[in-house]
């Protein structure tokens, strides 16, 4: 009896262990699902998504990146931007980066896909333009979405439009990325909003 007893102290020790293990690597809870940031929970905060000032392009402004739940009633990330001066730069780039918990199989994956919030009363001329980036030896990314345009009013000012970047399908892991927001000829001075952000596979 005592040698069976020992066997099942051990076994739950082991159960335990291994709970453990993987818990940490997916990144706990903070992270969700790899490859998709929604926002819904407030203690996801920004989702492992921060800025990178040093790798901003031809961007002399100030920027802000923080998590928003009141504005349109529902988590997303909030980046507060300014344009202010850069009128007459066709590519003003604000970056920002995700280090994945766990490294993202890029097989059949042929599209990153998110929603872009912006007010057009906060600028008097120019667009954006999204760009997606990770570099990991055996996958390569570096894709320019076209000009964001807002097709759905959301009654505050803002427009929203369903961001489509396209990508080579191929295999390869890629364990972190940049999505860079370009002003093009803007003056833009205010908060754009991000959310639904994710990975598509190929149906």
């Amino acid at each position: 009896m005592k040698s069976m007893k020992g066997i099942l102290i051990a076994a739950a020790v082991l159960a335990s262990l291994l709970l453990a293990v993987s818990c940490a690597s997916t990144g706990g809870g903070a992270r969700g699902p790899v490859g998709v940031w929604t926002f819904d929970n407030p203690s996801d905060e920004t989702g492992g998504w921060y800025l990178v000032n040093a790798e901003f392009y031809q961007y002399k402004g100030t920027a802000k990146l923080s998590r928003d739940d009141k504005t349109f009633g529902n988590g997303m990330l909030r980046l507060d931007v300014d344009f202010t001066g850069h009128k007459d730069i066709e590519w003003a780039e604000v970056k920002i980066a995700n280090d994945f918990p766990k490294s993202i199989n890029m097989k059949g994956i042929d599209m990153f896909v998110f929603d872009f919030y912006y007010n057009p009363s906060l600028c008097t001329t120019g667009s954006f333009k999204p760009k997606i980036w990770s570099n990991n030896g055996s996958k390569f990314i570096n894709e320019t979405g076209f000009d964001i345009e807002g097709t759905k009013d959301m009654g505050n000012g803002f427009l929203m439009a369903h961001v489509q970047i396209a990508i080579i399908p191929g295999g390869g892991f890629i364990p972190d990325m940049r999505l860079g927001i370009a002003g093009c000829l803007t003056d833009y001075k205010g908060p754009i909003f991000i959310d639904n952000i994710r990975w598509v596979e190929k149906k």
